[in-house]
């Protein structure tokens, strides 16, 4: 039966100075980008280094950030880990609330297993819309040729490792960038990008 624990005011306070240090949710440092601009960064770096290579090191360093993330936000709000829909619903809101993506976890916590919808995958978006001189955002393309949500895949795998409790990875199998309604993420079976010691 789904818990009735009532979510503390999300305060995501935002702390400025001339000194260039933006920080948010009690000290977190961090810095603002149009999605645009990011996904012109992450063309650069496809060109350059190629898809499979920029989506491996997307992937890991976005996994490395998902599970510093529930950790501390479960921390930092004060919520029972074991609560697993209070801390769905402070993962989901917080990374809507910052411009991520609006998560769905549909996860089946005894086996392991689920899917994670995003809606509104910010790096999808930026793919396909680019803001004008007059900074307005106009779409440029319906679809492009390739799933664009490598960091939030490895991201989201963070974050459902701490909710299963259990190091599990996800696979982007629907992107919004491909002309799907939102991102799916699907926890697999094995793991990837881990080579087993024997």
């Amino acid at each position: 039966m789904p818990s009735q624990t009532s979510l503390p005011e999300i305060d995501l306070q935002i702390e400025m100075s001339l000194e260039g240090d933006l920080k948010v949710l009690g000290g977190v440092r961090a810095f603002l980008m149009s999605t645009s601009s990011f996904a012109d960064l992450l063309d650069d770096f496809y060109l350059v280094l190629g898809e499979r290579f920029v989506n491996a090191r997307l992937y890991m360093g976005g996994r490395r950030a998902g599970a510093r993330t529930a950790a501390a936000l479960v921390s930092l709000f004060k919520l029972d880990p074991n609560d697993k829909p209070a801390v769905e619903r402070l993962l989901a809101g917080v990374d809507a609330a910052i411009g991520w993506a609006r998560y769905e976890f549909h996860l089946d916590y005894a086996a392991r297993s689920g899917y994670v919808i995003a809606k509104n995958s910010f790096l999808a978006q930026g793919a396909l819309e680019k803001f004008t001189a007059n900074g307005k955002m106009t779409a440029v393309q319906a679809k492009d040729s390739f799933a664009r949500c490598a960091m939030l895949a490895g991201y989201l795998a963070g974050l459902v490792s701490y909710l299963l409790q259990h190091e599990v990875d996800l696979q982007e199998t629907e992107c919004l960038a491909l002309g799907h309604a939102a991102c799916r993420f699907d926890v697999l079976p094995h793991r990837i990008y881990v080579t087993e010691k024997s």
